[in-house]
């Protein structure tokens, strides 16, 4: 027992409470792995196994591995009674978190985990919730240094310093912090469920403008006529290639339908395209490990529809020489034709003369369509639903460039275009910004996690009673039982008893549930208390 020194450094502790030690708060238990080569081990097991992939949940309901009997007796396993807290001592994660949870039945452990049965008078969940508090320091003081794998020193973690506030004020800590949690929990799903939907009323939008069914303010008496399409895209190619042969485009996929207003029209993608810089992938392998100078966009830079601010790969001159007729040009439309086909963005002007990867499509519009109205359309549930429809592959799936020639497009007035256009900019501009405020929150929400954890283990929580009996009385008491109790040799062999005696929990209201998260607003909660 100490009067200070604790996991935050020096500091007073409220009138009542007292510092332990960690490895004086509670039973220790150890873990290890029967050997996979013993199938009797494993093979119909009923005694459940944990390890660090179990450890996802405050409070864990079962384990994905269970051992049997005999590897119980015949192992150096133990059983861990029910009522524990386990935490991950060697794991990757502990490069930035350690993993604590609580056990409410008896369990077996990997050799990566520890588990602590807290002695009477300490009650399990403010052991969990003090790890769960002090998580940075012990990281910061326990890590092994050197190790390939990130790791915990046990020596080190059982000296560290825990508080302890008197039995019942526990209680009333412990019910006042997880109410509080719980109503911020509910905050943050909130937040989490608002922050998904915004991907879905942009899809939603963009497909109600694609259909032609949002209302602008624009009176436009034009129509589109796909002859004046074809027209125009057929002068293009005598204007640059002279009397070469012209090849038609694709005639719109007939077995894909599209329903628009009566002055638009339908076209094939390949029909409003440049009929010199046609649709096309880019290089097959432009992944080089030096001369690299030309940028070039893969899948990955087409993430969140925009290659602004994005830093790109370089290729080879000679490689890009190669494929020349990928270059881009300020304006072009890039679209991902394998994996990812909801990603695309057009061309910036820094990345004039930059090239594509073969899991990219480039696309040069005529001047009868605005590549911020095709960019709307291709993430339309309209446009994805053809893109699905006529990908091929196992693993990664991907879409012929036939297919894509192929394409429906629907084509308004170009007035109409730029309406539209404008119209989901502005929502998208706005869906931003809420986006941003929700983010905001939520790192909000995770400080006001942060306070309350702190709040609760320096005494400013709940109001302390100077009646109670002090915790160092109760940890003395704890320290005397421990000094004449026998020393106790760990068995070589378990027996089957050991399941049928094991330790019940010392108290039910110890393994009860945290309260389910209470609806509420988040202001609610950050009113609560002042940090």
């Amino acid at each position: 027992m100490s009067e200070s020194g604790g996991m935050d450094g020096e500091r007073e502790l409220p009138a009542g409470w007292a510092w332990v030690r960690l490895g004086d708060a509670g039973e220790w238990y150890g873990g290890g792995t029967p050997s996979k080569g013993y199938p009797e081990y494993w093979d119909g097991g009923e005694i459940p196994w944990l390890s660090p992939k179990d450890m996802k949940s405050d409070v864990l309901k079962g384990t994905q591995d269970d051992v049997t009997r005999r590897a119980l007796e015949e192992t150096a396993i133990r059983l861990v009674p029910q009522g524990s807290v386990a935490i991950v001592t060697r794991s990757g994660v502990l490069e930035h978190s350690m993993p604590v949870s609580l056990v409410p039945f008896a369990t077996t452990l990997n050799q990566d985990m520890k588990a602590i049965v807290p002695y009477r008078g300490i009650h399990l969940r403010w052991l969990f919730w003090v790890l769960r508090a002090h998580e940075k320091d012990i990281l910061r003081r326990c890590r092994k240094a050197g190790t390939t794998v990130a790791s915990l020193s046990t020596p080190a973690l059982r000296e560290m310093q825990i508080p302890v506030a008197p039995l019942a004020e526990q209680r009333r800590i412990i019910a006042t912090l997880e109410e509080k949690l719980s109503r911020l929990e509910a905050a943050q799903q909130s937040l989490t469920r608002a922050e998904a939907m915004i991907p879905r009323h942009s899809r939603a939008l963009k497909t109600v403008v694609s259909a032609g069914r949002l209302s602008v303010d624009v009176k436009s008496r034009s129509s589109v006529d796909i002859a004046d399409i074809k027209t125009q895209r057929r002068a293009l190619w005598v204007e640059q290639r002279g009397r070469k042969t012209y090849k038609e485009p694709v005639e719109a996929d007939s077995d894909f339908p599209l329903e628009i207003p009566p002055n638009w029209c339908i076209a094939s993608l390949e029909q409003v395209t440049d009929p010199v810089r046609l649709i096309r992938y880019g290089i097959l392998k432009p992944k080089v490990t030096d001369g690299g100078v030309v940028p070039y966009v893969e899948v990955r830079d087409l993430a969140g529809c925009t290659l602004s601010g994005k830093v790109f790969n370089r290729t080879t001159r000679e490689l890009d020489e190669q494929f020349s007729g990928a270059r881009l040009q300020p304006g072009d439309l890039l679209i991902a034709v394998r994996g990812s086909y909801e990603r695309s963005a057009i061309v910036p002007p820094e990345l004039d003369g930059a090239n594509i990867s073969r899991d990219v499509a480039r696309i040069s519009t005529l001047s009868f369509v605005m590549p911020a109205f095709l960019q709307i359309y291709l993430q339309s549930d309209i446009a994805q639903r053809y893109l699905k429809k006529h990908a091929r592959g196992v693993a990664v799936k991907g879409v012929n460039i036939s297919a894509l020639r192929a394409m429906p497009i629907p084509v308004p007035p170009i007035e109409v275009q730029c309406m539209l256009a404008e119209a989901v900019q502005d929502q998208d501009n706005l869906m931003s910004i809420v986006s941003g405020e929700m983010r905001r929150a939520k790192s909000r929400a995770n400080s006001l996690c942060t306070a309350l954890l702190k709040k609760a283990f320096v005494g400013d929580l709940v109001p302390q009673d100077p009646e109670e009996e002090p915790a160092s009385i109760c940890l003395t008491r704890i320290a005397d039982g421990r000094a004449i109790q026998p020393a106790s040799k760990r068995p070589r062999k378990a027996t089957a008893k050991k399941l049928a005696k094991a330790p019940a929990p010392r108290a039910a209201e110890s393994l009860a549930p945290a309260p389910e998260p209470t609806p509420a607003p988040a202001l609610a909660v950050q009113q609560e208390f002042d940090l």
